[in-house]
């Protein structure tokens, strides 16, 4: 298996190949890989999702540990391209993920200023989602709930400032930058039903309160694709394994 620095320049070619299969290794739920799900349903391009049998409380087999060696830096996400040759060359770390195949797909604008502006909103959320994983979901028993009530109160409200504020200065027409479809809107359309149900009763993001925001929701789900991908049984399913495991 080839990564990294060691793939030759032949094989480097050999990714961008548009008959080869993009295999995502991820556990079987959204988690921080919704937007990752999109953008390969969106792409047209070949894919399979490959899931990891880690959550124990889930019913599943524990040999994430086994698993765990062989990924680049020991978690996953991870983007395994299946190359026509028989190579297979492998991508970690979401964002890194998430952009190369906004590249493939066209979801990057289209000149360099549009594509960093989509990438520092689609970091801006990526980090929010870091967050919560890291500070609130992996944090003790005993100081959870502190911490996810200062996510509550303070993380979330800050992200919808400057986002809804963006959104409207763009039109709110369901678009981060310009009129068109990119990584940036997917990212925020795959986490809003998340943070809706993470805030429970206390509405934060809706179509009265954040109508930008939600406007990013409703254009992408009009995608037919996207669409259909919401209404599959394994949407339906990782969506009841990611609130049975992190509970949102």
């Amino acid at each position: 298996m080839m990564t990294g620095p060691s793939i030759p320049s032949a094989a480097a070619d050999l990714v961008q190949d548009s008959d080869n299969i993009h295999n995502l290794l991820y556990f079987p739920f959204h988690g921080i890989s919704g937007c990752i799900h999109a953008t390969l349903v969106l792409s047209g391009e070949p894919y399979k999702l490959s899931t990891v049998d880690f959550p124990v409380m889930l019913g599943f087999r524990p040999n994430w540990r086994t698993q765990k060696a062989l990924t680049p830096f020991g978690h996953v996400p991870v983007l395994r391209e299946e190359t026509k040759c028989g190579q297979t060359i492998e991508l970690a770390e979401v964002m890194v993920i998430e952009q190369f195949l906004a590249n493939r797909a066209g979801l990057l604008g289209k000149n360099s200023w549009e594509e960093s502006l989509i990438k520092m909103y689609q970091s801006s959320t990526h980090a929010l989602m870091s967050y919560l994983i890291h500070t609130v979901v992996q944090s003790p028993k005993d100081t959870q709930p502190a911490f996810l009530e200062r996510y509550r109160k303070v993380n979330i409200p800050e992200w919808i400032r400057f986002h809804e504020k963006h959104l409207r200065d763009n039109g709110s027409n369901g678009h981060y930058v310009g009129d068109q479809l990119s990584i940036a809107d997917i990212k925020t359309a795959t986490v809003i039903d998340h943070l809706v149900r993470l805030c429970g009763d206390k509405v934060q993001i809706s179509d009265e309160l954040t109508p930008a925001i939600m406007a990013v929701k409703y254009s992408l789900e009009k995608h037919p694709k996207y669409a259909e991908w919401r209404a599959s049984d394994q949407y339906q399913a990782f969506t009841g394994a990611n609130i049975a495991f992190f509970g949102f």
